[in-house]
């Protein structure tokens, strides 16, 4: 009696090709995955597809447990944090600005918008033809106008 293969030589070179996507080129790992002894700068040692899988689920849950222990620090340590009305002025307006950025910014958009209409010189005020600008009238915002 002859005996049957239990697998036919196109299940094989299938199971080949299997083998060889897992485990790398001469089943040896896959380079791209680092080195055997994980001596290749940080790189992951595992060199197989399954091995560095399992690797990076391990250091995602090492990262999302870091996460978790900074969102505790920060939550404690903004509860100690002073208003950011108390705070001196460069750190008030730093926490302002961490706060809500854009009312800051439309603020102070707003304070020179008004500064600006106030240096205006008003159509009055400007000098006439022919008129030196020394001899001009004086705008009613001068500094000798205040004293």
């Amino acid at each position: 009696m002859r005996e049957v293969p239990d697998v036919t030589p196109e299940q094989e070179a299938i199971l080949r090709d299997v083998q060889v996507q897992l485990r790398g080129p001469g089943l040896a790992g896959w380079p791209q995955l680092g080195d055997d002894d994980g001596t290749d700068g940080g790189a992951i040692s595992e060199r197989t597809v399954v091995e560095a899988l399992g690797a990076a689920l391990r250091q995602i849950a090492e990262l999302r447990t870091e996460i978790a222990d900074l969102e505790t620090t920060v939550l404690e340590l903004t509860r100690q944090a002073p208003p950011a009305a108390e705070l001196p002025w460069p750190l008030s307006l730093v926490a302002a600005l961490l706060e809500n950025p854009a009312a800051v910014i439309g603020e102070q958009i707003a304070r020179w918008e008004s500064l600006l209409e106030a240096l205006r010189p008003k159509p009055d005020d400007a000098p006439q033809p022919g008129q030196r600008a020394l001899e001009a009238p004086r705008l009613s915002h001068d500094m000798s106008d205040r004293a």
